[in-house]
């Protein structure tokens, strides 16, 4: 006779949620990892905005702002054909790549092949005629990433003249400085993290530019899924806020993001350019989309706009007014 106690059936089924929801977590973990499970957590409804209009040459500064772009997948050249048609009518003026530029371990020198296959080729000179301003990822790193500042004297599009520098545009009547940096330096806490803060500091001081816009890998707020690095949120956020910083772009994330600091600075994330991830609405996104894409931003005498864009449409557009309005401009149809 068996005398072994019964389970009762809700018993049993206790014990079966309990064993195999572990399971279940670490095979959406994995999932998501590999990219095979690809959402958009906790959505809020936002306003798409209107896109911006093309003035005339000469009175505006048009970018393209793309990151991550360092892998040949279908996504990437998706990605890089919709930039190609929007170049078309948009007329950029320059192109800011954002990090990870060659996957998994950058370039071995400066003669590395993937130069051409993965920029020179990649964005095609017929259709991206423009000087393309590129920082250091974390992958990049991994190889030599010195190969990637050499290589500013072998190509006509690539800068990259330092591993943190400055470039300085006309937008019509208004003036952009863009400070490029190496965040992977962020993260030591040693000398060279001192030395990019105190040129960061010192260059903010000095610049009288009507709009001041950061570039760099990590991001400093992110919904993504790579968490924040802290380090660079702790040391360049408090810079932001201090240095009337208008804008930051970062890649890292492998998703389409903006966000209010609540602090005057905008942060952007525009690094789907090969890769994508899932992504997650928090406190302070204003929008977010777990698509390939890249981001268009558009500065003139008025305003200060960015554009967000998968492979196939415009998905969301904000408009910061300049600090001191200018005259209005004449608007051109694309």
């Amino acid at each position: 006779m068996n005398s072994s106690p019964r389970i009762p059936g809700w018993s049993r089924r206790a014990f079966m949620t309990a064993l195999l929801s572990p399971l279940g977590y670490l095979g959406y973990r994995v999932a998501a990892h590999n990219q095979w499970i690809i959402v958009t957590r906790n959505a809020r409804s936002f306003d798409r905005g209107t896109e911006p209009k093309v003035f005339p040459a000469q009175s505006q500064l048009s970018m393209l702002v793309v990151g991550d772009t360092g892998k040949d997948t279908q996504r990437r050249a998706e990605v890089v054909q919709a930039m190609r048609r929007h170049a078309r009518w948009s007329r950029p003026d320059a192109a800011i790549i954002l990090g990870d530029n060659f996957y998994e371990r950058g370039v071995e020198s400066v003669d590395d092949p993937r130069f051409d296959s993965d920029f020179e080729s990649l964005f095609d000179r017929k259709s991206f005629d423009i000087p393309f301003y590129a920082c250091l990822g974390n992958h990049d790193v991994g190889g030599d990433a010195d190969a990637q500042v050499q290589y500013t004297k072998r190509s006509q599009r690539w800068k990259m003249p330092s591993r943190y520098f400055k470039t300085s545009h006309r937008a019509g009547g208004a003036t952009v400085d863009i400070f490029v940096l190496d965040t992977n330096t962020l993260d030591l806490d040693d000398d060279a993290t001192d030395q990019q803060l105190k040129w960061l500091r010192a260059e903010l001081a000095a610049s009288q530019a009507d709009y001041k816009i950061v570039a760099g890998h990590h991001p400093a707020i992110s919904g993504g899924q790579h968490e924040v690095t802290p380090s660079v949120a702790k040391h360049l956020s408090p810079i932001f806020s201090e240095f009337n910083v208008d804008v930051y772009l970062s890649g890292h994330d492998h998703d389409l993001q903006l966000l209010d600091s609540g602090e005057g600075w905008l942060q952007v994330v525009s690094g789907a350019g090969s890769k994508l991830r899932s992504t997650s609405w928090i406190d302070e996104t204003r929008f977010a989309e777990a698509t390939a894409g890249f981001c268009w931003l558009v500065a003139n005498e008025s305003e200060l706009s960015l554009s967000f864009y998968s492979s196939t449409q415009r998905l969301c557009t904000y408009v910061v007014p300049a600090k001191v309005p200018g005259p209005m401009l004449a608007i051109a149809n694309p």
